[in-house]
């Protein structure tokens, strides 16, 4: 197994079991596949994926998740993120969401902007559950094989978590593009001891009468780290295979903590599943040349 990219040991390593990053082992493995797959009752995910063309940044971003910062002015933009694909998605409406994301040779700068009117973010530990909260979630795979990615958050109030999962086989995934579970039973590893070496964040919540309106989170991910399987130290004009997600978890009388997940998405991806669907991500082209530019 290969978890060479970019990797710095950490003091702890928390056990985790759910259905969006787990802990490597054939019985944690085998359940969450059986969790995610329980899913797949609904249309095949065929939409195509969606393609950013992403600039370099006229301005360096400050990576401090303030509204104002300039350098955004001119970043590439997505689309709307969409609801995740399932029947946890039944009844649900998105959230208003978006993306922008620019580059330099040195990082991948990455800004989720969030409408809300409330945060729900219980756990503030890094490594810690934040998906049983409000998150935020980047999936990277910079060779674009569907053999290694690695897997980011970033909460409200600015908490982490980052892992490292690795196929020692090729990401044989079914029609929803969920690598399928002999694959996953035999072939999938998830480093949750892994750290992204100089990975730099912030967050912040808006406010407008001392209510919420939203909150913001900007990224900046290093090329020293990213780009370790392809021999390089400096990003590039090139193609990354990514997703942007995010989750919120909205008030729900009936469910059993009274509140629900909401799983919204860039590019298409089976609720609960975007960890093991390497080949649902979208495309990120890092272009030379400068300007704002959109979604295709």
């Amino acid at each position: 197994m290969n978890s060479s990219l970019g990797r710095k040991s950490k003091a702890t390593v928390s056990s985790k079991l759910f259905p969006f990053t787990v802990l490597a082992g054939a019985a944690a493995l085998a359940t969450a596949a059986v969790l995610c797959m329980s899913t797949a009752a609904f249309p095949d995910n065929t939409a195509p994926r969606p393609h950013l063309v992403v600039t370099p940044a006229l301005l360096t971003p400050d990576v401090t998740a303030q509204p104002d910062d300039p350098a955004w002015r001119s970043a590439a933009a997505t689309q709307q993120f969409t609801l995740s694909l399932g029947n946890e998605s039944k009844g649900q409406a998105p959230l208003p969401t978006t993306a922008k994301v620019l580059w330099d040779k040195n990082y991948l700068y990455i800004r989720f902007i969030c409408n809300a009117t409330e945060i729900y973010a219980p756990y503030r530990k890094h490594d810690a559950d934040l998906y049983k909260g409000d998150v935020v979630e980047v999936f990277l795979d910079a060779k674009g094989d569907g053999r290694q990615w690695i897997e980011l958050e970033v909460s409200p109030y600015g908490s982490t978590m980052d892992q490292l999962a690795t196929l020692t086989a090729d990401p044989v995934s079914d029609s929803n593009l969920i690598v399928i579970s002999d694959v996953l039973n035999r072939d999938w590893w998830v480093d949750l001891s892994w750290s992204l070496d100089g990975w730099r964040t912030a967050a912040s919540i808006q406010k407008s009468g001392g209510k919420v309106t939203g909150w913001t989170v900007d990224m900046a991910l290093p090329a020293s780290s990213i780009l370790h399987r392809l021999g390089q130290t400096a990003f590039t004009p090139m193609t990354l295979r990514a997703n942007l997600l995010r989750y919120e978890e909205v008030p729900s009388p009936g469910s059993p903590n009274g509140r629900r997940m909401t799983s919204i998405n860039w590019s298409p991806v089976v609720f609960g599943c975007p960890h093991i669907s390497p080949l649902a991500m979208g495309y990120l082209e890092l272009d030379e040349s400068s300007g704002q530019t959109s979604q295709k």
